[in-house]
This record gives structure tokens, C-alpha cells and sequence, in this order.
């Protein structure tokens, strides 16, 4: 537990639980950081790349609304209207109104977001391979079921 020293944490007084909490977020910014530090170079946040494999992949030649990808990213309808901005004005998103219903946007990537996804995709694919081998396959598969376990208690 001295690893957590480097974020204030006290390790003689942190309990059991403080610790996988800690742990838990402590890693996961660490490999938030190493994946959005591969994705700088094309100049995507991991919530724009993962916006964009999301229109892309589940919304297909369809589009998808701005309500769905909220819901899959789990964001505001701010926040994602801020990212969505973003992607736009970039040109790597298409926003085009609900025939049925004025009140919705339809989202498309744009063939430009087509081309930089499918370019950036083994990328982001080799670095999420990188951080995970610390883990044998069989402990990763343990570890998955194991967070699956916890994210099914919490929801």
C-alpha cells in the first residue's frame, strides 16, 4: 500500500475497503492516462473516440440519437451535447433531425470520423492489450467476473 503514498494516502491508517477503492480508481486513471496519451497523436479524447465507435458501430448507416449515446456513455445530456459540439466542429459528426419526432437528432459519423476510427482502432486495441498484461488470461477472466459481480450488486 506505499504506492498510494503518491496520492495522500496514509497507508498505516487506510482500511480494507478504502484500499480496493483506491486501488480501483488509482488504476484506472493510470490507464485512462496511457490510453488517452495513444490517442493524442490523433487528436481524440477517450470520450470522442468512444462517441465515435458508438455512432459508427451501433448507430451504422441509421445514425443513432443524441439520447442513446448519452445513455451509452453514460453522460448528461450537457455533457454530451458539449462533446457532440466538439465532434462537429471537427467534422467528424453529422447531426440531422428525426423525421418522426423534431425534438430529436439523429447523429452520423462523417467519412472522415470513418476513416480516422477504423485508423486508430489498433491502436487503442494494442495499448488496452499493453495495460492488461500484467494479467494472464485467466486472471483477467477472474478479475472480469469479479467487477461484473460488483457492477451487478450496485446497479
Amino acid at each position: 500500500m506505499e504506492e498510494f503514498k503518491q496520492f495522500g494516502i496514509d497507508p498505516e491508517v487506510i482500511v480494507p475497503e478504502e484500499s480496493l477503492i483506491y486501488g480501483l480508481a488509482c488504476t484506472f486513471s493510470l490507464v485512462e492516462k496511457q490510453i488517452e496519451n495513444s490517442l493524442k497523436q490523433y487528436k481524440l479524447s477517450i470520450p470522442k473516440f468512444n462517441a465515435l465507435m458508438i455512432i459508427k458501430h451501433q448507430g451504422r448507416e441509421a445514425g443513432i440519437s443524441q439520447a442513446e449515446i448519452s445513455k451509452k456513455l453514460i453522460v448528461t445530456a450537457s455533457n454530451i451535447t458539449k462533446l457532440l459540439d466538439r465532434l462537429e466542429k471537427d467534422e467528424l459528426i453529422c447531426r440531422f433531425p428525426d423525421p418522426d419526432d423534431r425534438r430529436v437528432n439523429i447523429i452520423k459519423v462523417t467519412e472522415k470520423a470513418s476513416l480516422l476510427t477504423d485508423e486508430v482502432w489498433p491502436v487503442y486495441l494494442e495499448k488496452v492489450q499493453e495495460v492488461s498484461t500484467v494479467f494472464t488470461a485467466q486472471e483477467q477472466v477472474q478479475l472480469m467476473q469479479l467487477l461484473k459481480k460488483w457492477y451487478l450488486s450496485l446497479n
